[in-house]
Parts: structure tokens; sequence; C-alpha cells
């Protein structure tokens, strides 16, 4: 006898007669006539989220109105920075609906291709197999996970409860009937080309990686195209939203103006909602805008594109504009679209990051009495060489100060606590006073930060404060031999210039590192690149405005290879060690010997004329003599290396 025929699952959803009602906790609560939502008395309820389209309002809901007894999570990447919610937020609000978080994303590392639902499925009823059973259950999924054939296809391997269908409920909450074919999807910038293009290009690229359709004609447009036809074809039939850079430059395009009036026509006639989206790129005055834009919400680019950025990202999430498949590759074939000499090809290639792991913590803090007034307490902390903070009326610090701390302070401190630092990040040091998780966190950072500074300022190296009084450090002329670094690269031994006069310019100029810690899986210093400038080869120079100026004309023509060859021979110099690099013996803080490294899927071809292309774009403006690989023909002559000079 065959394998009997389960019924297929309930796909709840809402009735299409007008806008959708916003989630509530009722949204899940048993009517009188149907306990199918109740998640209580339901165990063959389950909830799909797509964490792609949902707001931190909907999941939070979600989880308190359906309390699910599992939450599943089945994507590639397991993020929570949905809205204002953060990791650590999103899990406290599983443990205030009771529900158990199972991270199942090692399914897509364990398959080369991606896993299909069938095996999902069988991987999360393998993982109820070993608990006990009965309660709701919710699985976050990405968007190319949401469709109602990829989740009855999941469940089909997915038995219920008493073998009973399962009852699906969809959020975002979805309508009944799907999109109709040739649907509205794309993306329209509208702007004023050529002068707005830099920009216009940098947000279809970041639209792309976030998986959008954009249409924009630096990218869409070749030459002998009837452009206007698709432009017309594109608003009136494919366009979701057109995003309208509101500029000094656009205000007189014609294009510009053309593609306004075609999209609110077709915004009026075909009553669509938010299908303009106006946004204002410079000072441009809000009052100057035009009548049929200004009384439309305009979203703000002219300070900050990051966080303009984000609204329009909260825009299509909220409005559900489709969300596309291949977002990355996508995005490097747009960019690489400007030049057709590069293509984009499958074969992996390694990439060198700027972070340099933090290998090993100091296993303790340690709090001090101190045998001084309390207004004292503050600039005694202050004043330690060893990094310090002040709890109280106490002092912490990283090591034992009879063993490595300064001898000035010995006689005024007392040990009072040892604390595990792994008890003292998350809050549960019961032997010593209390400090919340995210003000621990800031403490350790802060001691990170100065164990940095202070071996820095130890090796002999200059500070210069940023602008956010992070310190960037410099090596002062003369404090290496002929001012270089040596380092291995490919296997051959290089020696870099850290140093250099430009007799052009008359001012020294100096590559600078400013380091910032960062706690999470990969404890880490990330490594910032500058170059300052000096008069004397030691002090920076006075004027903030010539040292800015300086530094756009003189490294607008280090491209990433020299910025990563400085930064490794950086890290090469700190290593004094054959066998690890360790910020102050007495603090315990081990660092790796070089910089992280990883293996991207995907990589760039070039023609061979790419070199040449870069050097060609250099103007007369730029300087001619600063060579920065210097040969090493004494100590090794097979490698000897000349950079590309600054001419």
């Amino acid at each position: 006898m065959g394998r009997p025929i389960r019924p297929k699952a309930n796909f709840l959803r809402l009735v299409d007669s007008g806008p959708a009602e916003p989630l509530t906790e009722d949204s899940f609560a048993r009517p009188a006539w149907q306990n199918t939502l109740f998640a209580g008395a339901n165990p063959s309820l389950i909830v799909i989220v797509d964490c792609e389209h949902v707001t931190d309002h909907e999941l939070v809901t979600t989880l308190t109105g359906s309390k699910p007894k599992y939450v599943f999570d089945i994507r590639r990447v397991p993020r929570f920075d949905i809205g204002r919610l953060t990791r650590r937020a999103a899990f406290e609000s599983f443990q205030a609906a009771g529900a158990h978080y199972i991270d199942l994303t090692s399914i897509h590392r364990q398959n080369r291709s991606s896993p299909s639902p069938e095996v999902i499925g069988k991987a999360i009823n393998d993982a109820l197999s070993f608990s006990s059973k009965g309660g709701a259950i919710a699985i976050l999924v990405e968007n190319s996970q949401f469709s109602e054939e990829y989740i009855t296809t999941l469940l089909d391997a997915l038995p219920s409860e008493n073998e009973e269908p399962w009852d699906v409920f969809r959020v975002p909450l979805a309508p009944s009937a799907a999109p109709a074919p040739g649907h509205r999807e794309v993306i329209f910038i509208s702007h004023a080309n050529p002068k707005d293009n830099e920009f216009a290009i940098w947000l279809a690229q970041q639209l792309t990686l976030c998986g959008y359709s954009v249409w924009c004609d630096v990218n869409n447009l070749s030459a002998g195209d009837r452009f206007w036809e698709d432009i017309e074809n594109c608003i009136r039939n494919r366009c979701a939203k057109v995003i309208v850079v509101l500029s000094k430059n656009s205000q007189s395009a014609s294009g510009v103006l053309d593609e306004i009036d075609l999209a609110i026509r077709v915004e009026r006639a075909s009553q669509l909602t938010r299908f303009v989206l106006p946004i204002r790129l410079d000072e441009l005055s809000f009052a100057d805008v035009r009548a049929n834009l200004g009384r439309k919400n305009i979203i703000d680019f002219h300070r900050n594109w990051a966080s303009g950025l984000k609204a329009i990202i909260d825009v299509l999430a909220r409005d559900r504009v489709p969300h596309m498949d291949g977002a990355v590759l996508n995005a490097l074939s747009f960019g690489s679209q400007k030049n057709r000499a590069i293509r984009v090809t499958d074969r992996p290639e390694q990439l060198t990051s700027n972070w340099l792991a933090i290998r090993k913590l100091p296993p303790f803090v340690y709090y001090y009495d101190v045998a001084a007034p309390l207004e004292q307490v503050e600039a005694i902390a202050a004043a330690m060489r060893t990094p310090s903070f002040r709890h109280l009326r106490l002092i912490g610090t990283f090591c034992d100060v009879k063993q490595g701390g300064p001898s000035e302070y010995s006689g005024m401190l007392t040990e009072r606590y040892k604390v595990d630092i792994n008890d003292f990040l998350t809050g549960r040091s019961t032997n010593a006073p209390s400090v919340k998780p995210r003000d621990a966190h800031n403490i350790i950072m802060s001691m990170l930060r100065q164990a940095w500074n202070k071996e820095m300022a130890d090796r002999g190296l200059r500070s210069f404060a940023m602008a956010s009084n992070s310190l960037a450090w410099y090596m002062p002329c003369n404090l290496l031999d002929r001012n270089t670094v040596t380092f291995f690269s490919d296997q051959k031994k290089r020696r870099k210039v850290m140093v250099n006069w430009s007799e052009r310019r008359k001012v020294f100029w100096h590559f600078a590192v400013e380091a910032r810690p960062s706690l999470g899986l990969q404890p880490r210093y990330i490594l910032r690149q500058h170059v300052i400038f000096t008069a004397d080869g030691q002090t920076p120079l006075v004027s903030k405005e010539r040292m800015h100026v300086l530094r756009r004309r003189f490294c607008k023509s280090w491209w990433n290879d020299r910025w990563r060859d400085l930064l490794v021979g950086f890290v090469a110099w700190l290593n004094s060690s054959p066998n690890k690099l360790t910020l102050d013996a007495s603090l315990q803080v081990e660092l790796d010997q070089q910089l992280l490294s990883f293996i991207s899927p995907l990589s760039l071809d070039s023609d061979e004329n790419s070199t040449d292309a870069r050097n060609s774009e250099r103007d007369d403006d730029e300087l001619t003599d600063d060579d920065f690989d210097v040969s090493d023909g004494i100590d090794d002559p097979v490698s000897e290396i000349q950079d590309i000079s600054e001419a």
C-alpha cells in the first residue's frame, strides 16, 4: 500500500477587499468561529516570516501574538538588523515569547548549491525529533523562500502534529492573489545627466546590492537606442517606484522635467501610492521644488547619503517592492559595465581585509581600592600608564599592578576583586560590583584602545588627533632605517617607504594608521589608513585646511594595491616577536601576525591595458617625485621592485 496522502497546507490569507490592516496581536487570537490561528491550542500552526520585508514591529508582534515554541532560522545569513531591532533585542523577544531559537544556516554551508526545500524541511523535522513536539512553529526565511510553492514543498517534508495539515500564516500578510505577469518591479532613477551621474551610479549600485531591479540611463542606454520610447515604456508599465533626484542641476534639465511629468500622470491615472519618491541631493531650497513634487515628503540626501539610502530602503520594504535574486552578481555587473574591459568571473579570489584579529584577550579584570580622596580617583585612573577605568570609587585594569602597573601608584592601590573577562562582559560577575553588559562592552573597547595607543607610543610613533578624536599613529622621519619596512608578499621580499619628502610640495608625508577595536564573533582591531604631512618630519602641519588639500591631491592616484601594501608593511613592522604580536606583555592582548583575509567566490577580470588606463587618468597637478617601493638589491637582488612613481 502506498504512502497515505496528507491534506495540503492551509494558507491563511487576507481577503482582497481593500488595503491590508496592520498586523496586531489580535491577528493571532482565536475568533469564535475558528481555532486555526490560536497558537496555544493549535500545534499545526506554522508562521513563515519574510525577514527581508518584515518590519521590526511586525516581527515582535508575530512573536508575542503566535507564541511559537520553536523559531527556526533557515536564511543564509541570520541577520536581525530590521528597522530599529538589534540581535540582542530579537533574542530578548524570543525569550519573552517562550520560543527556542534554532539556527539551521549551517545547511547552506554543507551544500555547495542552494539546499532544496525538501532538505530544509527534513532538517527541521530532525531537529524537532530531539524535542517534545507540540506548539506553534515560526520559520525565518529570505524573500526567495517566501513563495507558496516553496513553502508547500518544505512542509511536505515536515509532518505536522497528528498528520494534520499545517495552518500557514505568512508575515508580512500575503494577499490571496499572486501578482499578474508583467507586474511592476523596476526602480527608475531620474537625474540630471551628466552632472549628477556620480550619485545616480552610486544609488543604483546600492539598490541593486539590496536585490532590486534598477533602471538608470547611465547603465541601461547604449548608443543608438530610442531612449524616450524605452523610458516611457518603463515608467508606464514596469516601474514600481520612480526616484527623482532633486538638485540645482535637475531643476532646469528638460529630460528630468519630462520624466517627472510622465511619472506624476501615471501615478494619478493608476492611483499608485508613493509611486514618485523625490530626494534632495544638494542645498536646493525646499521652497524651490516644483509644485507637483513639493506636496510630497522629500527624502534628504544632502547631509548624509547613508541615512537617505536607509529611508528609501524602508519605503521599498514597506511597499513590498519585488525583491530580485542574484543581487551581488547583478551589482558587480552593473559596476563593471562602466568599463567594458572589466568582467565578472566565477574564479575565487583572496581578499585582504583591514582587520587585525585579537587572538587572546586579557583573562581577568582587576578592581582596586584607592587610598586617596574620592575627587582624586578620576585623575589617578587617567594618569596610570596601564589601560584603566573608574567604577564608583574603584579603578579597574587588565593586569595585576604589582606585576605590570606603575610603581608610583602601587602603594595606593589594594586589590579588591578579580573578575573573569567573560563574566565581566556578560554582566554575570557575582563577587564584584555589577556592570551592565553594554557598559562592560564599552569599557573593554576603551581599554583595548588605550592598550593600542600605549604600544604605539612605546614604539616611538607620533599621534595625530582625527576629527573623531581617535588617534592616527605615524612614524617620524628616521625612526626606521631609510624610512622603510620589509615584508613578504606573493613570496617576494619587498621594502615599502613609510615616510618620504615631497620636493614639489615641500613637506614630508607619513603613512598613518588609526585602530578601532571591535568585539564580536572575531574580536579585532579595524585599521584605518591615513596620510599625515609635516614640515620637519616630526610635527604635523598646524593648518587643517592645508592638510586636507594636500591629502586630496597627494593621494588621488593611490589605488587599493598601494594602500594594501602600505598597511601590510606596517603590520609586518609591528611583529617584533617571531611567534606573536602582543600589546605589552603585562596586558596579554595577543594579536594575529597578519591581516585577516577572505576568499571571494567571484573576481574581476580586466584587460592588460587597465593599469595604463589608471595612469592616464592622472593630471599634471599630481606629484612626480615620490616612490613607495624601493629596490632591495643589497639583500635580495632577485626581488628588486620599483613601484609606479607619482608622475
